[in-house]
């Protein structure tokens, strides 16, 4: 079975280059490493031509968000046959057997993806994704943070994270490649419930350990650790907000139960944008207010993907 992975690059000259490196240290190496790079301008791109001349190296000519960034690498590796596509966020490093228990799952259990226990770089013992949920009513994805024990079995999950996701590349022919749509965030969301649709299962092997610098922007919510929420709504980038609030739409377009369902999402939605812009307006910090509100306003008109995004884009777009 032959194995490729995608990893795109968007100005992480600090973080890409241990990527690769873990990468290449895996007992089970892959067949096939891309690298998409979304127009980097920090210098990264001529470090991988430098360092890495076994890797692929594609240069999108301007950026293209996370969906659409890593659907040039699966594109890629489908041309080649390759039977799995891992994609790996560029600031995540995995553990040495990683991808030899990935692999070993994928070709004795049958499912549409794969992945595995993610812990969080900056404190490995904690666990930041172990498998997750997607509330049928709600569309909120969550994560599980259990740590995994020694004779914890692969599992289905009903949600698995962007930031290490190994597609069947039969499941990608059939179930679609990611939306280019959401340009960044609740991409992975949009795909496991097609997945659902489609009747394809998600397995978690919690043996496989990833590691992920999760990004400073992102912060947990809620007490109940167990089931933390995957976005909280007090991001600090405004493109952060916008993209949050423009996606989540998005998915209640694509994936609300009816009519009554789907006005009832975006009246939750509407006024949960209305309290945070006023909370964000009293508070002075105007850039993130408008980002809110205009993030809540191209969902609701089904703005094309990429119109709005460009006033906001500045720092890398991490899971």
């Amino acid at each position: 079975m032959r194995l490729g992975v995608v990893v795109l690059n968007w100005n992480g000259l600090e973080v890409t280059p241990l990527c690769l490196n873990s990468l290449l240290k895996s007992t089970r190496q892959p067949d096939l490493i891309v690298v998409v790079d979304n127009a980097s301008t920090d210098g990264s791109v001529d470090l991988i031509r430098q360092q890495f001349p076994q890797v692929v190296l594609l240069e999108n000519e301007r950026n293209l968000g996370f969906a659409g960034g890593c659907n040039v690498g699966i594109r890629y590796l489908l041309d080649r046959h390759v039977d799995f596509i891992l994609l790996l966020n560029n600031d995540a490093e995995v553990g040495p057997n990683a991808l030899h228990e990935l692999m070993k799952a994928a070709e004795t259990l049958p499912a549409a993806a794969y992945t595995g226990t993610i812990y969080e770089k900056k404190d490995p013992g904690r666990v930041w994704f172990s498998g997750g949920v997607i509330d049928s009513f709600s569309l909120v994805a969550r994560h599980f943070t259990e740590p995994p024990t020694d004779s914890t079995a692969a599992r289905s999950t009903e949600f698995i994270t962007g930031c290490c996701l190994l597609f069947r590349s039969d499941a990608l022919k059939t179930i679609g490649l990611l939306d280019t749509c959401f340009f960044a965030y609740y991409e992975d969301v949009d795909w496991c419930l097609r997945a659902r649709v489609a009747g394809s299962r998600l397995l978690y092997v919690p043996q496989a350990t990833i590691y992920h610098e999760v990004s400073h922007s992102f912060r947990r919510a809620g007490s109940n650790r167990d089931r933390s929420p995957r976005f909280s709504w007090a991001q600090k980038t405004p493109l952060v907000l916008f993209l949050t609030y423009r996606n989540r739409l998005l998915l209640y377009r694509r994936h609300s139960h009816g009519l009554i369902h789907k006005m009832f999402l975006f009246a939750k939605c509407g006024a949960r944008a209305a309290l945070h812009v006023t909370l964000l307006t009293i508070t002075g910090q105007f850039d993130r207010a408008r980002a809110v509100a205009t993030g809540y306003r191209d969902g609701c008109l089904g703005a094309p993907p990429t119109y709005g995004i460009s006033r906001f884009l500045g720092k890398p777009v991490r899971k």
